[in-house]
């Protein structure tokens, strides 16, 4: 049985992901005040109370569960990647299948010196994001020495 994966994301991913919900749920809010202010009763009060509601949970709450439930690690044989908020999920990408590994950098990571690392398979890609520079560097080394060294 492989163990659970112990390495984390930076502690900035969380932050990243509160400005992400805060712009999603920002934007509802305003929607729904507009569309509230043209209601009367039951409806208004709901139209305003409840996305106030789901942007702070989604702001404070769902961030800090993302970040706790993300896990990595990097082994001979396979990544090991867990993740998720409410439901966990959990793949092992053989290194056996590993065709290229990347790095890459958005306006925002760039800005808080992250970068997430893309290990490409002939299946498709699988991420690990918001780590920091020096870090990502030094798994897509790992992974793609790993992986070269696992050909036949």
């Amino acid at each position: 049985m492989t163990p659970e994966p112990t390495r984390t994301l930076s502690r900035e991913a969380r932050w990243v992901w509160r400005g992400e919900q805060l712009l999603g749920w920002g934007v509802a809010v305003v929607v729904c005040l507009v569309i509230a202010a043209q209601l009367d009763g039951a409806a208004a009060l709901a139209l305003r109370i409840v996305p106030v509601l789901c942007l702070l949970a989604f702001v404070v709450v769902v961030p800090s569960l993302r970040w706790r439930n993300w896990r990595w690690e990097v082994r001979p044989e396979a990544i090991d990647i867990r993740h998720g908020t409410f439901t966990i999920r959990r793949t092992l990408v053989p290194m056996l299948r590993v065709q290229h590994v990347d790095t890459t950098r958005g306006v925002v990571e760039q800005s808080l010196d992250l970068a997430t690392v893309v290990v490409h398979t002939a299946a498709g890609s699988h991420r690990i994001p918001l780590l920091s520079v020096k870090d990502a560097a030094e798994v897509r080394d790992r992974i793609a020495d790993l992986a070269r060294t696992d050909e036949p």
